[in-house]
């Protein structure tokens, strides 16, 4: 469950990746299709063709208008098929100004009567030829030969019938298929290159975001958990980034989890070996003067015991506590959760505290509500808080000075206030008084039992109740609270479990 919140506060993607690469693979085939037909049609061999057919049609249009001037100009002069000198005496001033055309005169039975001295209009088959020009005018086709083209008009001379025919050079086709085949091929390479170009540029960001990932999970890998990947724009690789930053953070946690917890080992150790050196040492001095029998009689003896037997039962409280502390360390601590009065928990501590209060003159002021405050706690750990805090207000207050035990509430808590009279407290000590081992000054100094881990197991327990533990000092008063959520809500606790599962 807590898995899927943190993905769904991560956000899914937007932008699909497969959409986009497919729109990029569409755009650059597109673009270079549209390259492969512009290459195509800006080809400077069809501009040379259409170059061609230009001229030609102009260089058509002057030879149908010298024809039809021709024709004007025999028709003209009234003169017959058979006046071979007027015919050419006309025509030989214009086959002199057009040098690159064929003129021919033949008559209806396709017989020459003039040519010009062109050799191609001399070796010409009149025959075929007007064959082939009558049946292009019945289809509405021109007829050209390989190297001419002929244009034929009709001449009407004194009775006669006969044919004007002007032969014109025909234009060379510039168009060759196998220069177009390779045109072709020129193109299709240009237009796949230009693609594979677009769309390896298009793709350079995610293939560099790809490259991105890939380095800093092996920054990761290597341990470099101070590494967070960026994220860019809203696909799968930037959700993909998003898991993998938070994934660091989690593991980023529990290395410098893993790490307090080692320094915290070996300052447990530190402490340890401290704090039970004091004790052994003085029971194997006490050992060692009964067993050399250093003693001068009975009664020192006994007294060598009971010593002995004292500081070995101190001992003993001191690994207790710190076997408590340690199992209140671990992520699996089993919490037994059950409605209670806290006001009546409280009432009965404090009447179990009452005679040892009495006993050194301590004065007792309770105000604790008449009307009960319910409240979700594991009962046995939070009565070892209770008594933590009324054990260490009655071995450290004054003589005949006074105690104080509070209860109230708010909307949100339920606040515990034990208050004591006691040497004026420094607000530098107070911020380590809930630390493993501490003890003032004055306690270390002092005949008062303890081991300087009964307020740190206290905080313990209050952190694992999602409550705070605090102290506050003014003048010869310490004041200790603590703070319960209230009221507890069960869903809390699943919430809490599953953070410690995590963990």
């Amino acid at each position: 469950m807590k898995t899927k919140n943190n993905a769904d506060k991560m956000g899914r993607p937007s932008v699909n990746l497969n959409t986009k690469l497919f729109l990029i693979f569409i755009l650059s085939l597109v673009i270079s299709i549209f390259s492969f037909f512009l290459f195509i049609f800006i080809n400077p061999q069809f501009g040379d063709i259409r170059n061609q057919q230009i001229e030609q049609q102009k260089e058509e249009e002057t030879i149908r208008k010298l024809l039809a001037q021709l024709t004007h100009s025999l028709e003209e002069k009234h003169m017959s098929l058979d006046d071979i000198d007027n015919i050419a005496s006309t025509l030989n001033p214009i086959t002199d100004a057009h040098p690159n055309l064929g003129f021919l005169v033949a008559n209806a039975k396709g017989d020459v009567l003039f040519h010009s001295n062109n050799k191609k209009i001399k070796s010409t088959n009149i025959k075929y030829l007007l064959k082939q020009k009558l049946a292009a005018e019945s289809t509405g086709n021109q007829s050209f030969n390989a190297h001419y083209s002929s244009f034929i008009s009709l001449l009407s001379l004194q009775d006669d019938i006969g044919y004007l025919i002007i032969e014109g050079p025909s234009f060379d086709p510039i168009f060759s298929p196998n220069r177009y085949i390779y045109q072709v091929y020129m193109g299709l390479g240009g237009s796949v290159l230009i693609f594979f170009v677009l769309f390896l540029l298009w793709t350079r960001p995610i293939t560099r975001y790809i490259k991105q990932i890939e380095e800093g999970i092996n920054r990761i890998v290597n341990k470099d958990w101070t590494y967070s990947i960026p994220v860019k724009g809203k696909n799968e690789l930037s959700f993909l980034a998003k898991n993998i930053n938070w994934m660091t953070q989690q593991m980023r946690k529990r290395f410098e989890k893993e790490r307090k917890v080692e320094q915290a080992k070996n300052e447990l150790i530190t402490n340890l070996s401290h704090d039970l050196r004091t004790p052994l040492t003085s029971i194997i001095g006490y050992l060692t003067l009964v067993k050399d029998k250093q003693y001068k009689n009975s009664e020192e003896l006994e007294r060598y015991i009971q010593t002995t037997y004292g500081i070995s039962f101190k001992l003993k409280n001191l690994l207790d506590e710190l076997f408590e502390y340690t199992k209140l360390s671990l992520p699996d601590v089993d919490m037994q959760f059950q409605e209670v009065d806290l006001g009546g928990v409280l009432y009965q501590l404090v009447g179990e505290y009452t005679p040892m209060f009495e006993n050194r003159g301590l004065s007792v002021k309770v105000e604790i509500p008449d009307e009960a405050v319910f409240i979700s706690i594991d009962i046995e750990k939070m009565i070892r808080v209770f008594d933590n805090l009324l054990s260490n207000a009655e071995k450290y207050s004054h003589e005949s000075g006074d105690i104080e035990v509070a209860l109230y509430t708010n909307e949100k808590q339920v606040i515990i206030r034990i208050s004591n009279t006691t040497d004026q407290i420094n607000s530098e000590e107070l911020s380590y008084l809930f630390d493993k081992f501490y003890r003032m000054d004055k306690a270390r100094s002092s005949e008062v039992a303890g081991s300087g881990i009964g307020l740190s197991i206290a905080k313990k327990i209050v952190e694992l109740h999602q409550g705070e533990i605090w102290a506050e000092s003014e003048k010869e008063k310490i004041t200790m609270y603590v703070a319960l959520p209230f009221p507890h809500d069960p869903h809390d606790k699943e919430e809490k479990e599953i953070i410690y599962e995590d963990l």
